[in-house]
């Protein structure tokens, strides 16, 4: 039978022990020796924001600054007929976006194994490493504080509703409340984001539809038709496994449109290979850089 590289097994491979081919989990399975031509890789939900933040890239990674202007308190003005027009200037802000280098951490593998294995070894760590980054980019870009990491959206965000004395539940009246504390300039493209806990808790919500109904219809609604995304009252939704699972003192559901959130990439991954550092262990080294 086929045999499959546990996911937890890449984290194995942080360790200072090497990979090698009669090294089980973290080699053996790879060779052809054991009974495997293809490897099975299950992959890790790591992300959620990337699938909805604005991304853009820079070729360096100097200080970007970017231009902001919110003007939403003026308005125009009935003007009499020979009356000179009132000045009202625009006002500018500036959001600037930092840089910070993230590292996969190292990853050696014994020559014997990028030797004699079936499958293409440097590519399979490569995608290992890159989901590493993502990881631990999305919890930065979901929870960071700020303060040498990237601003989280969760840390950003303006508390919209307070659900007092809830726990494990959420009730339809404060879904509504939340949706409306958003401008409806920002609705149209207004999406949910939770935690997988939250999602199963808004399942649970039923809307009762007339007096004396007892089954009521759910909150969410699942897609009938192939490629749509379900929706939480009309609204698609984001899971994203770096939010805290809904409780009492967290902000646990966040509403409105993430695509004002920027990702900013400063350059490519750079995948390092090291041949010669461990060549007294007969060993490559593998690391990615972003």
């Amino acid at each position: 039978p086929l045999r499959s590289l546990n996911p937890r097994d890449i984290d194995a491979w942080e360790k200072r022990a090497p990979m090698g081919i009669g090294s089980g989990a973290i080699g053996l399975y790879t060779s052809p020796d054991s009974p495997m031509g293809a490897l099975e890789r299950a992959l890790l939900s790591f992300g959620g924001m990337r699938q909805v933040a604005t991304v853009i890239r820079t070729a360096s990674g100097s200080d970007l600054p970017i231009p902001t202007s919110d003007d939403t308190s003026n308005k125009g003005a009935l003007l009499a007929e020979n009356t000179q027009v009132s000045e009202v200037d625009v006002t500018f802000g500036q959001l600037v976006l930092n840089a910070f280098k993230y590292s996969s951490k190292l990853v050696l593998v014994a020559r014997e194994l990028l030797q004699d294995s079936a499958v293409n070894v440097p590519e399979m760590l490569g995608k290992a490493l890159g989901e590493r980054l993502g990881r631990i980019q999305n919890d930065h870009f979901t929870t960071g504080d700020a303060s040498s990491k990237p601003n989280g959206i969760v840390t950003a965000s303006t508390a919209g509703v307070t659900a007092t004395g809830l726990t494990a539940t959420v009730t339809y009246d404060l879904i509504m409340d939340l949706i409306h504390s958003v401008d409806p300039a920002y609705r149209d493209n207004g999406k949910f984001m939770f935690h997988d806990g939250g999602l199963k808790m808004l399942k649970k919500v039923k809307v009762l539809q007339y007096s004396g109904d007892t089954v009521g219809v759910p909150l969410w609604q699942p897609s009938l038709v192939a490629g749509q995304a379900d929706r939480i009252h009309g609204y698609e939704y984001v899971v994203n496994q770096s939010m805290t699972t809904p409780a009492t003192t967290v902000k646990s559901i966040l509403f409105g449109d993430f695509s004002k959130y920027i990702i900013r990439d400063a350059g490519e991954i750079r995948l390092v290979r090291m041949d010669e550092r461990y060549a007294d262990y007969d060993q490559v080294g593998f690391t990615a850089f972003m």
